[in-house]
């Protein structure tokens, strides 16, 4: 069972407003000498000068965007800038400088092909989802992939083996590993640490003169007590509503609500993308209370460690279910991200004085475009209710976010590293059956009474393989169970516990998996004459998913191209063909090896 000395967990509703309010004064000072601090680091609120003109555009047409940086994607920051190429593949991509390839990695999922140039000051540039590499680098490339019988590769490459000058061509850009479409990530970030920055900071230019869009904005109770409107529930400023009689669909804008207690907001806003309808993240959100700075929001650099920060920074579960990204101004007391910052009560808003009170928020684009929308809450101060909390019968495992934390049950046992959660907690532990096919276990449910985001880090699991499994262990996979999606988690076996890492919060379970992956050929027939340059085979796996895969042309390995949209394999055959009959084998294997040999026969004219 959980414990800690000295340590009491409660969740009455007395408590969070006490929490809240704590350190007010003592913090005044220190708000004051940092507000004037931000002020006095410029426009962009960054204390470090970054080159200008230094760097120069990684492609030679004009700079459009289709994705910002720092921009809300699923969780995670978006790392860099997405660079429009016209909906085609084969931009050419250059050097932004002189430098050397630093880097290489090649992968069917993630920025698919990328290289990483290091520059001697003190910069690294990537270039994500390339179509192909060009030159020294794509034949150093294509010369390790034969020597290792690997596509998928990820290498770090000596200074001096691989110079690069600025302007250079280094590949052209394309929609490799998990790209949604045509265009270029490109990133710049601090060489010692991979800490990764706006680019724009650095003097890249494009056009924009339109302004950010405020989509809505929503205003939250803090906790049980606290009431909006006379509920203790969210209220958007702008809501759509059905009229009941004419089935008609009207929409309700409020300037104003009514508010008790404490609550917090948040703000959906997008930046339009010039000559585009794509939705792009904003570059900085401010908010105001009574025309005093009380939450900033400007993301222009991040470590990579901080940014599944991002799903407590957001309504998690409106976006899970709508795409929409509500940037909320509190902040949670695990959360250690810097890209935002809250200058009071951590985000949390209260009176004094009972009236009115202005809540204004500032959209800024990079380019200076500004967008504004206020209202006003009329507050009443809430009368305390000293009833003491009702004792918690579900939720009895107290969680705490600034330390270990282990949980033990017949069976199970869960054990989480310090921040891994994003604010304390009460956990509930129980087990459940399923009808799933393949699962073979009762499932291991952890549910959490005040917060639904994913963890921060991987946590373990671990789960006692049942006796009558025993001798079939090696066949076994864990699994995640989110409603009735089924997805194998990273795990090892040690003696007879399966030991998982997850990144989900879901039940977990234990799965058979003796079904072989499936092979089928896509653009050729077996015995046929071949009319395609590159034969493609469809690849898949029901369960613990795709380990290993190998093609051989009359014997010989061939590099073959894993597509993970597509799930096939682009099979180069210009090593290993000939003229006349060739013999084409191809062999799978998936994560509890199970194993798939398929051949055909083809002919080349």
């Amino acid at each position: 069972m959980y414990k800690r000395n000295n340590y009491k967990h409660t969740y009455s509703e007395n408590r969070t407003l006490r929490v809240l309010a704590r350190g007010i004064k003592t913090k005044a000072k220190i708000i004051a000498i940092y507000t004037a601090t931000l002020l006095s680091m410029g426009a962009n609120g960054q204390g470090e000068e970054f080159p200008q003109n230094y760097f120069r555009s990684p492609l030679n047409i004009p700079l459009a965007l289709s994705g910002t940086f720092a921009e809300v994607r699923s969780n995670h920051f978006h790392s860099g800038m997405d660079f429009r190429i016209g909906g085609k593949i084969g931009e050419p991509v250059y050097a932004v400088a002189d430098g050397y390839i630093s880097r290489i990695k090649v992968s069917a999922y993630g920025g698919g092909k990328t290289l990483y140039i290091t520059h001697p000051n003190g910069y690294k540039s990537v270039y994500m989802h390339l179509n192909n590499f060009c030159g020294a680098v794509a034949d150093y490339t294509y010369s390790y992939h034969y020597r290792h019988r690997a596509f998928e590769i990820d290498i770090e490459v000596n200074e001096g083996l691989l110079p690069i000058s600025k302007g250079m061509q280094i590949g052209n850009a394309g929609n490799s590993g998990s790209s949604g479409g045509p265009h270029l990530h490109f990133e710049l970030r601090h060489a010692h640490n991979d800490k990764t920055i706006n680019p724009l900071l650095f003097g890249l230019t494009f056009t924009d003169d339109t302004a950010p869009i405020i989509h809505n904005i929503k205003v939250y109770p803090a906790d049980g007590r606290s009431l909006i409107n006379g509920q203790n529930r969210s209220i958007m400023l702008k809501e759509t509503r059905t009229n009941k009689k004419t089935k008609k669909k009207y929409t309700v804008y409020r300037d104003t609500i009514e508010a008790k207690g404490w609550i917090y907001t948040g703000i959906y806003a997008t930046d339009a993308s010039p000559n585009s309808t794509l939705k792009n993240g904003v570059y900085e959100i401010k908010l105001l209370v009574d025309d005093q700075l009380w939450f900033h929001y400007c993301p222009n650099e991040f470590l990579f460690e901080e940014t599944r920060a991002i799903n407590s920074m957001i309504d998690y579960e409106w976006f899970k279910k709508y795409r929409q990204a509500y940037i909320l101004s509190r902040q949670l007391r695990g959360n250690n991200s810097q890209v935002a910052r809250t200058y009071k009560n951590n985000g949390y808003i209260t009176f004094t004085e009972k009236g009115c009170h202005k809540i204004e928020y500032v959209v800024r684009d990079f380019s200076g475009n500004t967008t504004k929308q206020s209202f006003v809450v009329k507050y009443t101060p809430l009368t305390i209710d000293k009833t003491p909390a009702k004792d918690e019968t579900e939720y009895t495992i107290p969680i705490a976010y600034y330390t270990k934390n282990r949980y033990q049950a017949e069976g199970f046992s869960v054990y989480f590293d310090e921040n891994t959660f994003y604010d304390n907690d009460l956990m509930k532990y129980y087990k459940s059956k399923t009808n799933l096919n393949n699962i073979v276990t009762d499932v291991h449910n952890l549910d959490f009474k005040r917060h639904n985001y994913p963890p921060h880090k991987t946590y373990t699991a671990k789960i006692t393989i049942p006796t009558h499994l025993r001798n079939i262990k090696n066949k076994i996979v864990a699994v995640a169970i989110d409603e009735k999606k089924i997805t194998a988690q990273p795990f090892n076996i040690n003696a007879d516990t399966i030991v998982v890492s997850p990144k989900v919060f879901a039940g977990l379970a234990l799965a058979i998996d003796t079904t072989a992956p499936k092979v089928s050929a896509v653009n050729f027939k077996n015995g046929g004459e071949l009319k395609v340059i590159y034969p493609r085979v469809k690849i898949s796996d029901n369960l613990s998913g795709i380990a290993k895969y190998d093609c051989y042309i009359n014997g010989q390995w061939a590099l073959a191209e894993y597509d993970g949209k597509t799930a096939s394999l682009i099979i180069d055959i210009s090593q290993t063909s000939q003229a006349g009959t060739n013999e084409i084998e191809v062999v799978i294997t998936d994560g509890v090896g199970n194993t798939t040999r398929k051949l055909w026969t083809f002919v080349n004219r």
